[in-house]
């Protein structure tokens, strides 16, 4: 023989002898298992303590109905006596003379048993008169008033006011003197501009009138160019903080026209050098803009008339530091 066909014998036989161990462990284990089983007593059960529609299969044995009876019988249900049902009204359950309503007034009467404080009805006598819970006595109309009058009163928002509008209030008005220059005369040559439209809704415009009331309560006064200035005080010889002028051209107010006049926008602006706190001038600028906007509608537009947002606000802040730290440069002297 080859030494192939003697490998091909000795693998067979080494397979025979591992399926032979195999089916001698096998035997082994159960008879193992079938005395074990016979000393604790099973060969003694006569009969299997599991139910006839037991389902090994199932969870828990499987799903089987059970009867009010036999939930009666193991204590979970209090015995009562049977009452007629009817085939119309109710659903009857299998295996059971119960319904399903019964049940949900079983659920019912205990909820309301837990959740309501017994109360025993003493026996009323003869002749006697119940009496009727009485009402609450009415409180006095005036105290009622009174206090729904302070609490609408604490509910209604404060008064908010802007800087720009204190510093306007605290302002003493000076009399007109005979060398007073134009609001807006005196200021210098600008550098820089920094500009804030406020233009109308499409379709509507803004009237003069509103318009010119709206700039003299932020401090603002018409003067040279004929547009309106805002100076740092009510003397006119200080800086000017900014001006407004009309978006449409030649650019002008006129006061004395101001029941006729409507525009579909106008322009602040602030120039530099100019203000003593420029930051401060832009943030009152700011602050009216955002007045007639709250006021009159409008949306706020920056130089290039693109919508003002809160990057390009902070961005015209930054030109003013820019601005200020050239300022006070030793090369900008």
């Amino acid at each position: 023989m080859s030494l192939r066909e003697w490998l091909i014998a000795i693998g067979t036989l080494v397979i025979i002898g591992i399926v032979i161990d195999g089916v001698r462990r096998m035997r082994r284990a159960r008879k193992e298992a079938m005395a074990i089983s016979s000393g604790m007593g099973a060969d003694d059960l006569k009969e299997s303590p599991l139910d006839a529609d037991y389902n090994p299969e199932l969870p828990n044995g499987g799903a089987r109905t059970i009867s009010r009876t036999t939930l009666e019988d193991r204590g979970y249900l209090k015995s009562r006596s049977p009452e007629p049902v009817s085939a119309d009204d109710d659903e009857v359950l299998p295996e059971s003379g119960w319904s399903a309503r019964d049940d949900e007034d079983d659920r019912f009467l205990s909820s309301a048993a837990d959740t309501s404080p017994e109360v025993e009805d003493a026996p009323t006598p003869e002749g006697a008169v119940v009496s009727q819970p009485e009402a609450p006595a009415p409180k006095p109309a005036g105290r009622e008033s009174g206090r729904k009058a302070t609490r609408a009163e604490a509910e209604e928002p404060p008064v908010v006011t802007t800087d720009v509008e204190e510093d306007t209030a605290r302002r003493i008005p000076a009399k007109p003197a005979k060398n007073q220059p134009l609001a807006g005369a005196n200021r210098p040559e600008a550098s820089e501009v920094l500009v804030i439209n406020v233009l109308a809704r499409k379709g509507e415009q803004f009237q003069g009138n509103k318009l010119k009331s709206l700039f003299e309560a932020c401090g603002l006064e018409h003067g040279d160019m004929d547009i309106y200035h805002r100076h740092e005080t009510e003397d006119t010889t200080t800086p000017v903080q900014f001006s407004v002028a009309n978006a449409v051209e030649p650019g002008t107010f006129n006061p004395e026209n101001a029941e006729t006049l409507s525009t579909p926008g106008i322009s602040f602006f602030m120039s530099l050098p100019g203000p003593t706190n420029a930051l401060q001038a832009f943030e009152f600028m700011l602050e009216t803009a955002q007045c007639v906007v709250k006021n009159l509608g409008g949306e706020l537009k920056d130089e290039r008339r693109s919508v003002m947002t809160p990057q390009t606000i902070e961005h015209c802040r930054q030109r003013i530091r820019e601005f200020e730290r050239k300022q006070r440069s030793p090369r900008a002297q």
